[in-house]
């Protein structure tokens, strides 16, 4: 059984910082990996330029970075959740890994302009629990899974003073599964039936940086990345239904 399903995904990261780590806004499924220098640095690289990753971080730093230079890197994140029941059941999840990578590249064109290409996660989630938890008819398996396309220029508007602007093409798959009781479908009571929904989309947003040098010792930075609404469609499938405990 098969049903045309969509979802609206908004994905809101703006960040702004003066010189500092801290993000004005964050979503509660954003990634920060996106750099090893940076999150040495606790992401506090907004207004100086180490390496490529200033692509995600400030794109206007761009022209800092000499000739061509490129940077990839992956991270593992592993994770499990548990919750207390409020009786006998199963209240822990499977372990899941997740790796979160990034690649970018960037290359001086001349003295006032600088372009790059950063290709990295920015939101992600995943969790699965045990067919038979409590919570089976909210959730047993979710994934879901972004990829950003940034292609960004920068411009050195004067020997202080640098201006960037990037296009984020952010491409989206979703996956969640859970169990649907028999008697919610018309059918005999005393089973699940497993729904699975496989769906992805695509959306676009922008992203700009500017960053200024004070003196030789200190400089200003920020950085900001436009809402992207995703509308997601696939299919919902309905299959294996399997005999309820209790």
């Amino acid at each position: 059984m098969k049903q045309k399903k969509g979802l609206l995904v908004a994905l809101l990261t703006p960040m702004l910082a003066f010189g500092g780590a801290a993000a004005v806004h964050a979503s509660g499924y954003a990634v920060f990996t996106h750099g090893a220098s940076a999150m040495g640095q606790g992401n506090a690289v907004t207004a100086h330029a180490s390496d490529p990753s200033t692509v995600f971080y400030n794109p206007a730093l761009m022209n800092k970075l000499e000739g061509t230079q490129v940077e990839a890197g992956t991270t593992a994140v592993l994770s499990s959740r548990q919750y207390e029941p409020a009786g006998a059941g199963n209240g822990a999840s499977n372990d899941t890994a997740f790796f979160p990578s990034h690649f970018y590249a960037t290359h001086k064109l001349n003295n006032q302009v600088s372009v790059g290409l950063g290709i990295f996660n920015p939101f992600g989630l995943g969790t699965e629990w045990n067919q038979n938890w409590d919570g089976r008819y909210i959730a047993t398996k979710s994934v879901m899974k972004t990829f950003n396309i940034n292609p960004a220029v920068s411009i050195q508007v004067t020997p202080k003073l640098a201006l960037a602007a990037g296009l984020d093409v952010i491409l989206l798959d979703a996956s969640l599964e859970k169990k649907v009781p028999s008697a919610a479908l018309g059918l005999p009571a005393g089973f699940d039936v497993n729904q699975k929904f496989k769906g992805d989309g695509k959306g676009v947003g922008f992203n700009v940086g500017v960053a200024y040098d004070v003196c030789d010792h200190f400089s200003l930075g920020a950085s900001y990345r436009s809402e992207v609404k995703i509308d997601v469609s696939g299919n919902a499938t309905l299959s294996n239904a399997t005999l309820t405990a209790g």
